[in-house]
């Protein structure tokens, strides 16, 4: 026993010895001599961790070194910190093993191997309920979170902070809580829920000022000044950025001065001061190109850009978008894209070349249904991640249940059972609930994704009006007809995000259409829109782009190819909680339509009209079937198309 004892304590001795000369070794080695003390460093680790009598003291020591030369080892890192985890294993050290995951999953995000990084947290977090070591489950929620939020799926994200912050306040730790209140802050922001992120900001402001952090604190400012900027309050947004700058010359965090002079220069831009705004945009520019930042090289020549051409200096407004649009290429920045190609196609108005502008215009709107195309699937993602980390939360209840069981007596076995039994039925309830919740955000996901599909088939058909209009008719017209258009296509995009809009909206955008498909075809019809005066229209809510179909089929199959002179009435009245439209033309009749229709041709709007109510009709089961009819026979002669649409419940602020 006592030769045992005493090899043990050399053995330790000799790795406490070993990893100070490395240490020293390393601090004092001159560039050319670390790579060789790194290698060295390393083989010893190796060695140190392949024997099978190390204690656990021995192996927290391995990891802590491990740890500390992270920037050092480089490539190194992880194949240590795996042999380390094997080591751990081998001897059944849990919370070694724990440790071991998440500084894994960590390096993971970092490497921005996201899934693997998710898949080493949610290991160590088992463990971490197993071991009950509420500070390393602190530790696993965030970085959960994080890896979440990387990806763009916020919801998760949030979730997992929330449950790091509650564990942060029972543990009274102050500094950790401020961190994630901060977090959470910027990815509300993101979420575009201001009020959430105002107040989750605030509360770390109060905590980083408390413990004088100004890193932390100059963060705080940069979201606040960013929300005020996305409220439209320029001045607000300037006190936050101008604070946050000082802080960060404070600590001499050069990259994030140069972020704070590209936010106040926005704050300027919006606020209606140009010349201070190129100022600040010019002193950002030059310190991004110092730090090869290309996202914010290009926004800030976009925004140049913009000044240039308020400025009426075509000239430059021209060089400093095409620069940034060869930067945002260059890193396929979609968002940056967006804005510099509606800077272009207001440029391309200005100075009349048409062609280029419908080209800009075209693009722009292929770039927003890219992005609404990845959201659906970013939150299509979410709902299975979220199911699936449903189920290993559940494994990790049972697990702890398991654990509790082997450590009771007999005597209360049986309680034990009974529990463990009641806990999973209680999980096959919540899993089948929130499978139906998910079934649902499925069904309403696919009806975005359909959307989506109807925006680009209206705007193609409207292109298609433009350029015959441009051939036919004077440039002025034409310019005066592009700029009804801009005005339909803003009030098609801002309405294409959204599950539902006002009828007030929905007329507008209807009448808008009508208007430009009748200076298109030389005023061959009139119309008219008749509102029951019971009907509320601005506070009524209706699925979007319900109702253009028919519009659409009453100009093309009905009134388009008459010798006399065509009418298209469009009626909007309320019945039994339920918005009843017809859309009437005196046109050829349904028969005609019918013919045509038959040979061959079906609009790509009637069709996914059709996919559309079919989801709506899950949801609101009594619905009634849409209705066609011929009505040459009675007073007025043509087409009738009778609709329901469904009232849809008015949103409540502030829930998701």
């Amino acid at each position: 026993m006592m030769t045992v004892i005493k090899s043990g304590h050399i053995a330790k001795l000799t790795l406490s010895i070993l990893m100070v000369l490395f240490s020293c070794t390393l601090l004092n080695a001159q560039p050319n001599e670390d790579l060789g003390s790194i290698l060295q460093l390393r083989d010893s680790i190796f060695i140190e961790l392949q024997k099978t009598e190390l204690d656990t003291a021995s192996m927290d020591q391995l990891f802590l070194l491990i740890c500390k030369k992270r920037s050092k080892f480089k490539a190194y890192y992880k194949p240590l910190l795996q042999e380390y985890i094997d080591q751990t294993l081998r001897s059944g050290y849990q919370k070694g093993v724990m440790q071991g995951l998440d500084r894994l999953g960590l390096q993971e995000r970092f490497d921005e191997n996201y899934d693997l990084a998710i898949q080493y947290h949610t290991q160590s977090l088992e463990l971490a309920h197993l071991l009950k070591d509420s500070a390393q489950m602190v530790y696993n929620y965030n970085n959960l979170g994080q890896a979440y939020r990387k990806q763009d799926i916020n919801t998760l994200a949030i979730k997992y902070f929330h449950q790091a912050l509650a564990l942060q306040e029972i543990l009274g730790d102050v500094k950790g809580a401020s961190f994630t209140l901060n977090t959470l802050g910027a990815t509300y922001l993101v979420q575009k829920d201001y009020e959430a992120a105002k107040y989750y900001s605030n509360r770390s402001v109060r905590l980083s000022s408390k413990r004088d952090d100004k890193r932390t604190l100059s963060y705080n400012y940069g979201t606040l000044g960013e929300i005020c900027l996305m409220q439209h309050q320029p001045d607000s947004a300037m006190y936050y950025f101008r604070a946050a700058k000082q802080l960060k010359v404070d600590l001499k965090y050069y990259k994030g001065i140069a972020v704070s002079d590209h936010l106040i220069g926005q704050a300027y831009f919006v606020g209606g001061n140009l010349p201070q705004a190129e100022k600040y945009f010019k002193l950002a520019l030059k310190e991004h190109v110092k730090f090869n930042n290309d996202r914010y090289q290009a926004l800030c020549n976009a925004y140049l850009g913009k000044i240039k051409l308020a400025d009426q200096q075509y000239a430059l407004a021209v060089d400093y978008l095409m620069k940034a649009k060869g930067i945002a290429s260059g890193i396929h920045s979609i968002e940056n894209l967006i804005l510099i190609n509606e800077a272009l196609f207001e440029l391309y108005q200005e100075t009349g070349k048409w062609s280029s502008a419908v080209q800009a215009l075209q693009e722009t709107q292929n770039w927003k249904d890219s992005i609404m195309l990845a959201r659906n699937a970013r939150e299509l993602q979410a709902l299975e991640v979220e199911y699936q980390t449903h189920k290993k939360e559940q494994r990790i209840e049972l697990l702890s249940a398991e654990n509790k069981i082997k450590n009771q007596s007999i005597r209360l076995g049986a309680a034990v059972i009974l529990i463990l039994v009641l806990s999973i039925a209680l999980g096959i309830y919540v899993y089948v609930t929130r499978h139906k919740q998910a079934f649902l955000q499925q069904e309403r996901l696919k009806q975005k994704l359909l959307k989506s599909q109807m925006n680009p088939h209206f705007i193609f058909n409207a292109l298609g009006s433009i350029q015959s209009y441009m051939y036919r008719n004077d440039a002025k017209k034409a310019a005066r007809y592009m700029g009804n258009f801009a005005a339909l296509t803003r009030s098609i995009l801002k309405n294409s995000g959204a599950d539902r809009i006002t009828l007030e909206e929905e007329i507008a955008t209807l009448e808008n259409y009508l208007h430009l498909e009748r200076m298109r075809m030389n005023n061959a019809f009139e119309f008219q829109i008749e509102k029951a005066e019971e009907l509320e229209t601005e506070f009524i809510e209706i699925p979007p782009m319900m109702i253009q179909p028919f519009v659409e089929n009453a100009i093309k199959h009905g009134v388009k190819e008459m010798d006399t002179a065509g009418l298209i009435t469009l009626r909007f009245t309320d019945e039994q909680s339920r918005l009843k439209v017809e859309v009437l033309d005196n046109g050829v009749g349904i028969n005609q339509t019918k013919n045509e229709l038959n040979s061959g041709h079906q609009s790509m709007a009637t069709t996914i009209f059709n996919q559309r109510i079919k989801i709506l009709k899950n949801n609101y089961k009594n619905l009634p079937e849409p209705l066609i009819e011929d009505v040459s026979n009675q007073s007025v002669s043509g087409t009738r198309v009778l609709l329901y649409l469904p009232v849809m419940e008015a949103m409540t602020p502030g829930v998701n």
